[in-house]
């Protein structure tokens, strides 16, 4: 029998199409910015192809207790908790009836919530100081049936924090994202997101004693894909990074070779 794959596509942000951000964009200062045109296509293409959009918690359940998916099944990750996730990414995802899960940086959040604004250093736009949602606007997720799951409080990248820092500001940057969830949303998030993919095997032990599966993220180029298959490591769910750099044609090569397995 051949093994399923699960595409887990990550988007950061997502513009309306006159937005003066993506107007100034070219391929080399796209990273993690598409524009609602794109990203309408993008969903067009899973309902055209008959893909069914997943919970994350699905996908994982799927993997830790054998529970079983449809054929083409795909989930849909929102990573940082930008505004625009609220704004744009949410009336689009009702016209087509899915949701997904947002991984916000609860200190963008708690700032946004406050009238203030926070920079953050990010991967794929340096250090930025862009717009969050609110933690009002991050419940209208929740009503919307959207997971939310941890990304740290700072967007630190987790591995050199602990390579420094050691255990406890790991733990910290925990522990500080938990209490502000349990505060507005009334809950600790099941599923963690790597900021910037950084890792490794002590903060793989460290962060799996609180949180259920934790996401890696990465962006190879040229690109080559990576699949969540039911051999993924709950420490370890794999992904496919989407912006405006990933062309139409290998946005659908994903599928293609999703199904090829």
């Amino acid at each position: 029998m051949a093994t399923q794959r699960v595409p887990i596509l990550v988007y950061h942000h997502v513009y309306r199409d006159d937005a003066p951000e993506l107007a100034a964009a070219t391929f080399e200062t796209g990273a993690g910015i598409i524009g609602e045109k794109q990203f309408r296509g993008h969903l067009q293409y899973l309902a055209d192809q008959q893909w069914q959009v997943v919970s994350t918690s699905q996908v994982i359940d799927w993997i830790a207790s054998g529970s079983t998916l449809p054929e083409r099944s795909v989930a849909l990750h929102f990573d940082n908790g930008w505004l625009d996730t609220a704004t744009v990414t949410l009336p689009v995802l009702k016209e087509f009836a899915v949701a997904a899960t947002c991984f916000p940086i609860t200190d963008g959040l708690e700032a946004a919530s406050q009238g203030r604004s926070a920079a953050v250093r990010t991967l794929t736009e340096g250090v930025i100081e862009k717009p969050f949602m609110t933690w009002d606007q991050a419940g209208q997720l929740l009503d919307a049936g959207w997971e939310i799951g941890a990304h740290t409080a700072t967007h630190c990248k987790v591995a050199d924090k602990h390579a420094v820092e050691g255990d406890q500001a790991v733990t910290h940057e925990v522990r500080t994202s938990s209490e502000l969830f349990k505060t507005h949303l009334g809950f600790v998030p099941e599923h963690f997101a790597y900021p910037s993919g950084s890792r490794n095997d002590c903060t793989d032990k460290l962060l799996s004693r609180c949180y259920q599966s934790l996401r890696l993220w990465h962006f190879d180029w040229p690109i080559h894909w990576t699949f969540t298959d039911r051999d993924t490591s709950l420490q370890a769910v794999d992904c496919q990074n989407i912006d405006l750099r990933v062309a139409v044609d290998d946005f659908k090569c994903i599928f293609r070779e999703a199904l090829a397995s």
